[in-house]
């Protein structure tokens, strides 16, 4: 009969293999939820020990990928994994926390500039995030480390109108007015009165009070130029700032002449400046010189 012959045989193989196969991938993609709560509990090592396996099984799977940046060691390659993932998979469920666990990690290197950058996505990218308020008040937090206040009252503006619930007057930014939220036109009775209600609550609730990222001292500096011609600095500033950095220009006499000087400011420790200035050593090839030069 055809039900013994040798091609039914190998069909019937294939199609048990498939069900298989199907039922791992489902049960896998229950254990990632599982694997993050033992990461909540604290039981990273547990979820380490599994990692080789997952890998060696999954090498494809995003959630893997993600689960690897979360207990990797190494801060600075847990960052690139996490790049990684917003690279090749930027509309995953993932992707939301990819971009914040970046953005605080340029956040605690004191790389304001790029972190507001990250931060700001957040909110721009992801309207179900669970990340919107402490992305938008680490936002403005970056900001005012490099008194940009100015860009944050602009993306709190625009997050109000894209969150009408989003009390843009938290966050410790003042000069934002009412009148700087989008004008409601078709508004019944019982809508009127819960905004009202809503706004009178707004007021009583204590604002929040300046960051602490412009209370820290932060003295150090990496010097990365002098230059005779002002133009040569200004470029070079204009460069660095476009790769994030926040950078200035000062000068000073020596010999009778008069030099420009770029610097990319500031740091809270000698550590943390050179390490930026080997970084910048890396990625643009400058030569650099930490200095203690306090405001």
């Amino acid at each position: 009969m055809f039900s013994c012959t040798p091609l039914y045989r190998v069909l019937q193989s294939a199609i048990l293999f498939s069900v298989i196969l199907s039922n791992t991938t489902i049960l896998f993609g229950q254990n990632i939820d599982l694997y993050l709560s033992l990461i909540e509990e604290g039981k990273v090592s547990e979820v380490q020990s599994n990692l080789p396996a997952l890998e060696l099984k999954y090498p494809n799977d995003i959630g893997v990928k993600y689960l690897k940046a979360l207990v990797h060691i190494n801060g600075e390659e847990s960052i690139e994994l996490y790049r990684e993932i917003l690279n090749n998979y930027p509309n995953s469920k993932y992707a939301d926390d990819a971009t914040m666990k970046i953005a605080e990690y340029l956040y605690a290197r004191g790389l304001y500039s790029q972190a507001s950058k990250h931060f700001r996505t957040i909110p721009l990218k992801y309207n179900d995030t669970n990340h919107l308020d402490r992305s938008i008040q680490l936002m403005v937090n970056s900001y005012i480390a490099t008194g940009e206040e100015d860009s944050a009252k602009i993306y709190l503006k625009m997050f109000g109108e894209k969150y009408p619930d989003l009390n843009i007057h938290g966050y410790g930014i003042s000069g934002i007015t009412d009148t700087d939220r989008p004008a409601l036109v078709h508004v019944d009775k019982a809508t009127a009165t819960k905004k009202i209600a809503s706004a009178k609550e707004n007021q009583k609730k204590p604002k929040i009070t300046i960051p602490p990222a412009s209370q820290i001292p932060r003295p150090w500096v990496v010097q990365v130029g002098a230059f005779g011609n002002y133009t040569n600095a200004k470029n070079l500033k204009l460069k660095l700032g476009e790769a994030g950095y926040s950078v200035s220009i000062g000068e000073y006499t020596s010999g009778g002449n008069r030099l420009h000087v770029v610097r990319v400011t500031r740091y809270a420790s000698r550590d943390e400046a050179l390490r930026v200035g080997q970084e910048l050593n890396t990625r643009f090839g400058l030569d650099f010189r930490v200095l203690n030069k306090p405001e």
